[in-house]
């Protein structure tokens, strides 16, 4: 290996551990109550040194969820992949979508709050990676949608981008139920993932093509 491909390999290796162990403090503490002196502090680096790879905090916090996101485009791909028709297919990308909230909720916590009025985006350089993503994901599921219509699983008068829009929409509220509407369900003996199963087979009934 030559001493150019070496000294890359070490400026990766250092950025991948800079943004592991912020990712661990964002996952604990949150976005807000972290700051870069407690991120060089736990590292071991001095903040200049840190501001190589990253250019504040924000940029780090970017760069944790773009991870996600990642994780969550490859998930759907996956799962959309296993379906059949259109509509199986849509069905594998809510589960892939409630698959990837229980195995991943900080990152699923994380998209949410880039999402937030908090941040602005005018200068962070993962933000447009991160909206690549997920406009592909949402045109893999658009994609699912249309052949739902062209193999007559789902009905032909269905908007595939208000589809895709919607149920992304509802999909974030149905995972993040405040505590008094679980309650409700709960004394309804209706558990949270009861909920999500059946909020995924009214979502089927509302696109399926009606069976004569």
């Amino acid at each position: 290996m030559s001493v150019k491909n070496l000294k890359e390999q070490k400026k990766e290796q250092r950025r991948k551990y800079i943004l592991e162990v912020a990712e661990k403090l964002f996952f604990i503490h949150g976005y807000d109550d972290i700051s870069m002196n407690d991120i060089s502090h736990e590292i071991g680096l001095n903040k200049a040194v840190i501001y190589r790879y990253f250019k504040n905090k924000e940029s780090l916090y970017f760069a944790v969820v773009l991870r996600g996101v990642d994780i969550f485009s490859d998930m759907l791909k996956s799962k959309v992949h296993q379906g059949k028709t259109g509509i199986e297919k849509l069905e594998q990308a809510g589960r892939a979508y409630f698959e990837f909230y229980d195995k991943y909720p900080d990152y699923h916590g994380a998209y949410l709050y880039s999402r937030s009025k908090r941040f602005e985006f005018k200068e962070n350089e993962y933000v447009p990676q991160i909206d690549s993503l997920v406009k592909d994901i949402t045109k893999t599921i658009c994609d699912a949608i249309q052949e739902g219509i062209q193999d007559g699983t789902m009905r032909k008068s269905l908007n595939p981008t208000q589809v895709a829009v919607f149920i992304a929409l509802t999909a974030e509220r149905i995972v993040d139920l405040s505590p008094e509407t679980l309650n409700i369900l709960k004394k309804q003996g209706i558990s949270h993932e009861d909920f999500i199963e059946k909020s995924m087979d009214l979502w089927k009934h509302m696109v399926m093509n009606s069976v004569k």
